[in-house]
């Protein structure tokens, strides 16, 4: 009975493949990278492609049904606040999706990262303020006030004290809870 099921598996992947195959053939389908193909829209310019941003996005940083699953972070992160105006070749993301420590896509230009904690739509601004405040990378902060840009964020993001300082916390980050004690005062 198990090899009747691992045959028809067997099957149905191969009846896929060769549907791929026709599409790619008859120019319905393109690939983007090995594995990854799209439907391409023409427009005056001529054909559009899937964006890298768009496959960053449903790779890392959401999953199937919109939730959050990973979060940007870096100097990408800081050029996006105004910390910095280094504009990264490379973008860092913490994502659910990476199983080990460190993985790089050369074609997308990331670098993902394993999280601390599972991150959920709960969790993620948390986890993100965090890793801003941290700084692991040593990214040159180019403003002097470094402390209302954090405080401003956690105020226009509606985030709890007491959360941040749990989740600094629970994510060992020593950094973040004397800063957060630091600007609660």
């Amino acid at each position: 009975l198990n090899m009747d099921k691992d045959t028809d598996i067997k099957q149905i992947n191969n009846n896929i493949n060769v549907i791929i195959y026709r599409l790619l053939k008859e120019n319905k389908l393109k690939t983007k990278y090995r594995g990854i193909y799209y439907k391409p829209t023409k427009t005056l310019f001529g054909e559009t492609t899937i964006s890298n941003k768009y496959l960053i996005e449903k790779k890392f940083l959401k999953d199937k049904e919109g939730n959050v699953n990973g979060y940007i972070v870096g100097a990408k992160l800081y050029n996006m606040i105004g910390l910095t105006t280094q504009v990264p070749n490379i973008t860092d993301i913490v994502t659910n999706e990476c199983k080990y420590h460190k993985i790089f896509y050369n074609n997308l230009r990331v670098n993902i990262l394993k999280p601390k904690i599972a991150i959920n739509n709960e969790n993620y601004l948390y986890l993100q303020l965090l890793d801003i405040i941290e700084n692991k990378d040593n990214i040159n902060i180019e403003v002097d006030n470094f402390d209302e840009i954090i405080f401003k964020i956690i105020d226009n993001s509606n985030l709890e004290f007491e959360k941040l300082i749990k989740y600094a916390r629970i994510t060992k980050n020593k950094k973040a809870i004397e800063m957060l004690i630091e600007i609660a005062r």
